[in-house]
């Protein structure tokens, strides 16, 4: 009894420190949303000010698929949780759950469970730096393939933000040791054959999304942090 109790006050202190991340991303999501509105009312709807826009919502297009990846971590961490305390999860859970946006992988890094970076100053936004993604013309691609790579963004995503969020000791301690693949090899290598298993069609168009969400989360964009990483990493990322 004193053992799932110790469980159940772990559970409730994790979930409280994620449900503050989401707080602090939902500010981030309304203060990105403000900065579009604002430069939409200031430029007067012309072709100039509508240029300008594209780097305000893509602030808020990263900030609010940080968001969604976030709640859809804390959602899979409550199902798995409730295997430990036998909390009865599945009759709580309505019948059609909406399901998470499919948005691309941001260009900031998501909160720590993964902190988003500040909204930029509403006077100037420089645009965010070229990703692979960006550098590689996904709007060519076929139907198929442009879905399988939203696949691999959302399962990147939601993958390595739950090594995050079950092991916040261990990711701050691999951060300062730089050595967060030998300490999550188990999870690292799991995941790795996966992910490349499940988007194999996409492998040869130089986009890692495990690995950037590897290094954008787990390392928090010190890809040094990893320590020795034996897999191979995209050109335009190493």
């Amino acid at each position: 009894m004193g053992d799932n109790s110790a469980v159940q006050q772990a559970v409730a202190q994790a979930l409280n420190e994620a449900l503050g991340t989401i707080q602090r991303q939902l500010v981030e999501v309304q203060g990105a949303f403000e900065q579009v509105k604002r430069r939409l009312e200031d430029g007067g709807g012309s072709a100039e000010s509508l240029v300008h826009l594209l780097p305000a919502l893509i602030q808020l297009q990263a900030a609010g698929a940080a968001l969604a990846a976030t709640v859809e971590a804390v959602l899979r961490f409550v199902g798995t949780s409730s295997q430990w305390t036998a909390a009865p999860v599945a009759a709580a859970m309505p019948a059609h759950a909406p399901a998470p946006a499919h948005a691309p992988a941001p260009a900031a890094a998501p909160p720590p469970v993964h902190e988003a970076p500040p909204p930029a100053p509403v006077e100037e936004a420089p645009p965010p730096p070229a990703s692979a993604a960006a550098a590689f013309d996904l709007d060519s691609l076929p139907d198929e393939l442009k879905q399988l790579h939203k696949k691999a963004q959302r399962f990147a995503r939601v993958t390595v933000q739950e090594f995050v969020m079950y092991k916040k000791d261990e990711v701050e301690k691999g951060r300062e040791n730089k050595d967060l693949y030998q300490r999550f090899r188990e999870e690292i290598d799991k995941s790795r054959a996966l992910y490349d298993k499940r988007f194999e069609k996409i492998a040869e168009h130089n986009i890692d999304y495990f690995y950037d969400e590897l290094v954008k989360v787990l390392a928090k964009d010190d890809a040094s942090a990893l320590g020795n990483y034996p897999y191979p990493v995209p050109a335009s990322r190493g």
